[in-house]
């Protein structure tokens, strides 16, 4: 299996990702920290440009790798979404981000009006665009992923994946996807709900790695969250020290 390439998921080490959504700190101010680490590339939250002037110009100038461009628009045609959706395409070009991520809304009349302009989005990017596939989104389900993605190319239209779940389960997304899934968003739940390092649960963790290896997953991962994210007393500082602890503990498994 070759050596995956492990990126930082910038909304991570964001403490406003679910309340003002207005950052709270500078990504390009981190970029040191972020390289000496030993991550490969960013996936970039969307506010973290749109929201903070010269910061798109930075990340750009720095050369350092956008991997993935984190879109959250529901892919409607309500004039909020076209507008979202068109300033992340433009960021997308001027970045050179080499994917973009997305889901849908959760509005089946409206599944129709969804793919068209995944459509619309994939033919306006050079990259590839990858589907989350969340919860209370209409791509939840494998079935409905399926067929969201039947006919279209696998090289330029694929999935990610939260991995830590029960093996066979993972195993079956497998099955169904194929070489479609290439991307892994790495955050891990204890038992009662708050998230944990992934060296906290190995038994788990690796008894997922062990199903990638078996299926011979040879795609990414992004650390999206870790150990302290949402939890009382938050703090950039001891966020990114856990995003290096899941790191070095991938690392240790696909080295």
């Amino acid at each position: 299996m070759q050596k995956p390439k492990i990126y930082l998921g910038t909304i991570a080490l964001e403490k406003n990702r679910w309340s003002s959504r207005v950052p709270s700190y500078l990504v390009s101010e981190w970029l040191p920290k972020i390289k000496a680490a030993g991550f490969d590339g960013l996936e970039l939250w969307e506010n973290h440009v749109l929201s903070s002037p010269g910061e798109a110009e930075a990340l750009k100038n720095s050369g350092f790798p956008i991997a993935i461009y984190n879109h959250y628009g529901t892919f409607s045609n309500t004039p909020e979404d076209v507008e979202k959706r068109e300033k992340a395409t433009e960021m997308i070009n001027f970045l050179g981000a080499g994917a973009v991520k997305f889901n849908v809304g959760n509005d089946p009349a409206l599944l129709g009006e969804y793919r068209d302009n995944v459509l619309r989005m994939a033919d306006a990017i050079d990259g590839v665009i990858f589907c989350e596939c969340h919860a209370n989104t209409l791509l939840e389900f494998n079935d409905d992923i399926v067929a969201f993605f039947k006919d279209l190319c696998p090289e330029k239209f694929q999935l990610m994946v939260h991995p830590f779940i029960e093996p066979n389960l993972l195993d079956e997304k497998f099955e169904m996807f194929g070489s479609r899934l290439t991307h892994i968003h790495s955050q891990l739940s204890s038992d009662s709900g708050e998230r944990i390092c992934l060296d906290r649960w190995p038994q788990r963790v690796n008894a997922c790695f062990d199903v990638m290896k078996k299926q011979g997953f040879t795609g990414n991962f992004t650390v999206e969250f870790t150990e302290l994210t949402a939890a009382p007393g938050e703090n950039i500082d001891d966020l990114f020290a856990n995003t290096i602890r899941d790191l070095t503990f991938i690392r240790s498994v696909f080295s």
